[in-house]
């Protein structure tokens, strides 16, 4: 849809052409990322700080370099972050690929070995501040023949439900965490 501002489901032609030269079959539908949300705090942090200088005068090079490097530091993660919610995992008949800037990965569901969730908890003061599910996907990568890891996370939009599927799809349980509410 070009105009509307509204992402498209659809993939790119270079994902098609990836996924055609690995026989990869039929697209059947995206799973997007979102960016973390600890790079946009740290980026809000120098935002803060390159704003207080600019209007407080950055009076000495301390402060011009400070607001030259906040800037650089906005600017790239921006970039960064707005390459990695363009892309996202595409789901196909045989497989997926997996893109992200100029990254692309894709993976037969036949080259699946194993599937493991984990889940880290954080903490401030022994008090709970959060908790991140993941799971690695072990499989056999076809050029070089060896056991590669791919590891979905929470930047992953239904990440249960991706796992889920990929599960179902390859015929290769989830091992470890398995419920990611369980303690």
């Amino acid at each position: 849809m070009v105009g509307t501002g509204k992402p498209t489901e659809t993939p790119a032609s270079r994902v098609l052409a990836h996924a055609a030269r690995e026989n990869l079959g039929e697209f059947e539908r995206r799973v997007r990322r979102r960016p973390g949300l600890g790079g946009a705090a740290v980026c809000l942090v120098i935002l803060v700080v390159v704003v207080n200088f600019l209007f407080n005068g950055p009076e000495n090079a301390w402060g011009r370099g400070v607001v030259t490097v906040g800037l650089l530091i906005v600017t790239s993660w921006g970039y960064v972050w707005f390459q990695r919610v363009r892309g996202g995992l595409y789901l196909f008949s045989e497989g997926f690929v997996d893109t992200a800037g100029r990254r692309v990965v894709s993976v037969a569901w036949s080259e699946i070995r194993s599937i493991e969730g984990e889940k880290t908890q954080f903490a401030i003061n022994s008090l709970p501040a959060g908790s991140v599910v993941a799971y690695e996907v072990a499989f056999t990568a076809r050029v070089t023949g060896r056991e590669a890891v791919w590891r979905f996370n929470s930047t992953y939009v239904g990440v249960r439900e991706l796992t889920r599927h990929i599960s179902r799809r390859s015929s290769v349980p989830v091992s470890g965490l398995t419920d990611p509410y369980q303690l």
